[in-house]
């Protein structure tokens, strides 16, 4: 049984299409979209990688983000992993044990 990295999962969820629209006059279409791109944009923040691939600092702000806890915020990690398809309490179990493999050497 193959089993996907973190990675392979952020990677099949940026195969959306690019956001089309006004910032100010966003819709409902658009908040799936908006949730995906800020769950991945997050992870990769938090872990240091940048939107083009480049290595950064890992963000703390992020990291604060993703363990929150927070459920009542419309762009919460929580609810952005749930309209992902993602249970959020596993994923940040995944993104504990990277945390821990990667970023304490």
């Amino acid at each position: 049984m193959y089993q996907l990295s973190i990675w392979d999962l952020l990677e099949s969820l940026t195969n959306s299409p690019e956001l089309e629209c006004d910032p100010e006059n966003l819709t409902d279409e658009d908040i799936p979209y908006l949730r995906e791109n800020l769950l991945i944009e997050s992870v990769k923040s938090a872990f240091g990688e940048s939107r083009g691939g480049n290595k950064r600092a890992p963000s703390a702000e992020a990291w604060e983000w993703i363990t929150s806890g927070e459920r009542d915020l419309p762009f919460s990690f929580d609810n952005c992993c749930i309209a992902c398809g993602l249970d959020p309490e596993r994923m940040l179990e995944w993104l504990e044990y990277y945390k821990k493999k990667f970023l304490k050497r």
